[in-house]
């Protein structure tokens, strides 16, 4: 909601939760917000050498700026903040 690109990897060691795609899909579905997921590939370190195929998240900065205004900007920006004082004062890498 901060307009950072991130992958699940990303969500999961900042927030310690499997549940981005939940998240992801909660958003498209019940707000329609369009969300981009950009395919990725990288090794794995398994011992049979395969690759990984994952996403990329973002939100075109426009619509994020659009989508703030929908819910209210102080409403925004409080949100962001309660989530960052859960997580114990996470920083701003998401």
């Amino acid at each position: 909601m901060q307009g950072q690109r991130f992958t699940h990897r990303d969500f999961q060691n900042q927030t310690a939760t499997y549940r981005l795609s939940s998240y992801i899909e909660h958003l498209r579905k019940t707000h329609n917000w369009v969300i981009e997921t950009i395919p990725e590939e990288a090794p794995t370190n398994d011992p049979t050498g395969r690759n990984a195929t994952y996403g990329r998240y973002s939100i075109d900065p426009e619509l994020l700026t659009e989508y703030r205004k929908l819910i209210g900007r102080e409403r925004f920006d409080n949100f962001i903040e309660a989530v960052k004082k859960f997580e114990g004062g996470a920083d701003d890498k998401l």
